[in-house]
Parts: structure tokens; C-alpha cells; sequence
């Protein structure tokens, strides 16, 4: 039995004391039932509305400052802005808030959440609104029943059932870690997961994104298959952190208006630069079959049956053609194993580093 395993035990010690059923969950927000507002018309959003929605609960409008969104339909909700709430819902709505957040409120009631406050900019712009009750969306992930089987991505909300499930899958990735810092974050992402959301869990800055060479060494003959290519950032930074030293880069961003600004952004560059650049508007996956779109033309755009953009898929292995890779990163909303899937045989030959994000479902 190691720490992991620990952790999983006080779980179920504690799991009474910690989870909310779903009746229970609604006698909570009773009085606002009618009157739900979500804050975020993005993936975490859109998960969190089919998570009310599989338990009966349906949410008046979304609610979004971006102005593009405004007025327009997002899964058969109109967006509206946070100006418009009193005159559509009136100040006594509840407006739950599907963003990253910097509150903390893990087992707290209901009404101390609610006094408790969360993302302060979002917080402050909706009682200068006239809002009185917004919530943090993290708060139902003691309602366990609610991210049950997920099926969308709600970073913040584990499917805790899952968890159980594989706890000793869990418990031998710890084992496999070599250094003191990683298993540290390893289990305090498990106890945040489970237990406690107000346990700090280290972090490195990300102004360098994926190129941090205090944990590798700098190539001259870089291959990167960058993988969610979106806008450019990441090659962006890439170049900078490598003095445009590189072999070769390929990048992939299925998301129409992203892909116009990744292209934007290329044709700036140098020509000798671009020549080594390889972009294709297809999504990395295990097949090249095709798969839906959710674009929401920014960050967050994600493969789902709900998606409504048919795009291209493409295998890794089959877009390389045999051809080396020295780096890959995914951060593809939840499609990385699949895409992992597809670049089996380039990983298997080459022994590429490897920069994978982890942590859009549970199931990952």
C-alpha cells in the first residue's frame, strides 16, 4: 500500500460526510431552481449543462462578456450578457460560474459558498451587475452522481465512481514516478481530487509552455509535432525558447477560425522559417475517419457528438510517413489518448518527448 492508496481509504472514511446526493443536491438550491444561470458558454459550461440536465435541472440562459457570443445560441440557450441578467432573470437568479476558478469552498454549505466569493473579476463585473447569488461551479463536485460516466470536459469535477474503480492503476502510476517533486504533485492532485480542493499543489510558471529546458535539453534539430496548434502560441514560443533552431515543425488545429490565425501568424515569419513549417486544418486522432467539432473559435474547441463542424482526421503516424519526431504535445481537450493511439508507431521508433495534457476527464 503506498501514500495513493492512503488517500483512497480516508475517501471512503470519509465519503458520507463528503458527498451530496442529487435530491439532496437540489433541496440546497431549491429557491433558485427556475432560475439558473451558467457563466461561461465554453466546454466547461457545456459540460456542466448536461451534467444539471441528465438530473432534471434546466438552466435558463447562458451568460458570457465575450460580445461575439452575445445572442446567439449555445446547446439551445440564448448567451446573453451580465447587463442583461436583471432584465431577463432579475437579481434574485442563481448564476453558476463554469470558469477556472481561484475560489476555494470544498464540503462548505451552500449559503457560506454563496458568501464565500470566487474569481474576483468575474465575481466583482456581476454584482456591479446587480447579481446577488453567483456560485462557482466547483461547489456541485460533491455531487458526485452529477459527473457520473462523463462525458464531456469538466476539468474541476471528477467522476469520483471512476476514481474507485481504478485506484490501484492509480496507485501504481505514483510508483512509477522517479523524483520526490513529482510524486508529490501526483499525490496532492489525487487528495484534490478526492478530498480537499484547498490543498495547494505546486507549479512551475508557464510563460515557456511546453519548452522548460531545466527538465531537458535544447535540440538544434528539433521535430515538433504540436498537436491543438490553436493560434499560433505555442510554436510562437517554441521559436523564441529554441533562436528559430529547429528541423521541422507540424502543427494541427481543426477549429476553422483558430487555423485562420495560426495561418495569420505563419505569414509573418520569415521565409526561410516557413519552409519548415507544416500546418493542417485536421485533428489528431486514431483513424482518419472524420470525427464532430465543438468550435468555439478560441481556446477549448473539443471532438463531441454535440459538435457542429464535421472535420478531418488524421493519425500522427500517417501525417509523419515514417519521418522522425523528436517532441510531441497534445492539449486536445480530451482527444489525447486517441491521438496518442494514432501516433503508436512514430512513439515506438523514435522515442519522442512526450508533452501530454492529462486532466480534461477523469477517464484520462
Amino acid at each position: 500500500m503506498n501514500i495513493i492508496n492512503k488517500i483512497f481509504d480516508e475517501f471512503r472514511e470519509k465519503k458520507d460526510q463528503i458527498e451530496v446526493s442529487v435530491p439532496n443536491m437540489k433541496k440546497e438550491i431549491q429557491k433558485y431552481l427556475q432560475k439558473i444561470l451558467i457563466y461561461g458558454a465554453g466546454s466547461s459550461g457545456i459540460a456542466f449543462l448536461y451534467a444539471l440536465k441528465k438530473v432534471g435541472i434546466e438552466p435558463l440562459y447562458f451568460v458570457d462578456s465575450d460580445k461575439s457570443k452575445e445572442g446567439t445560441k449555445c446547446e439551445g440557450l440564448s448567451v446573453i450578457s451580465p447587463e442583461q441578467i436583471l432584465a431577463k432573470a432579475g437579481q434574485d437568479a442563481l448564476v453558476i460560474v463554469c470558469i477556472n476558478t481561484d475560489g476555494r469552498r470544498y464540503c462548505k454549505s451552500f449559503a457560506e459558498t454563496l458568501r464565500a466569493g470566487g474569481h474576483h473579476g468575474v465575481y466583482d463585473k456581476l454584482r456591479q451587475c446587480g447579481c446577488k447569488n453567483i456560485i462557482d461551479y466547483t461547489y456541485f463536485r460533491r455531487c458526485h452522481e452529477l459527473f457520473k460516466d462523463e462525458k464531456y470536459n469538466a476539468p474541476s469535477c471528477s467522476d469520483a465512481y471512476l476514481m474507485e474503480h481504478h485506484e490501484q492503476d492509480i496507485a501504481q502510476v505514483y510508483n512509477y514516478m522517479e523524483d520526490a517533486l513529482s510524486k508529490e504533485i501526483f499525490e496532492k492532485i489525487t487528495r484534490f481530487r478526492l478530498l480537499d480542493d484547498s490543498i495547494e499543489v505546486p507549479t512551475i510558471a508557464q510563460e515557456k509552455q511546453y519548452f522548460e529546458y531545466g527538465f531537458y535539453e535544447k535540440r538544434i534539430d528539433e521535430t515538433f509535432i504540436d498537436c491543438g496548434a490553436f493560434n499560433g502560441i505555442s510554436l510562437k514560443t517554441f521559436l523564441k525558447e529554441n533562436d528559430y533552431k529547429f528541423e521541422a515543425y507540424y502543427g494541427m488545429e481543426p477549429d476553422p477560425f483558430n487555423y485562420k490565425k495560426l495561418k495569420e501568424y505563419i505569414g509573418t515569419l520569415p521565409e526561410d522559417v516557413q519552409k519548415k513549417l507544416h500546418i493542417t486544418e485536421k485533428a489528431a486522432w486514431k483513424d482518419d475517419k472524420g470525427r464532430n467539432l465543438y468550435a468555439l473559435h478560441g481556446p477549448g474547441s473539443f471532438l463531441a457528438d454535440i459538435g457542429k463542424v464535421n472535420v478531418e482526421t488524421i493519425m500522427i503516424d500517417e501525417m509523419l510517413n515514417g519521418k522522425r519526431a523528436s517532441y510531441i504535445k497534445m492539449n486536445i481537450e480530451g482527444s489525447e489518448k486517441e491521438a496518442l493511439l494514432g501516433a503508436k508507431q512514430t512513439i515506438q521508433t523514435y522515442k519522442p518527448r512526450l508533452a501530454i495534457a492529462g486532466y480534461h476527464k477523469t477517464d484520462d
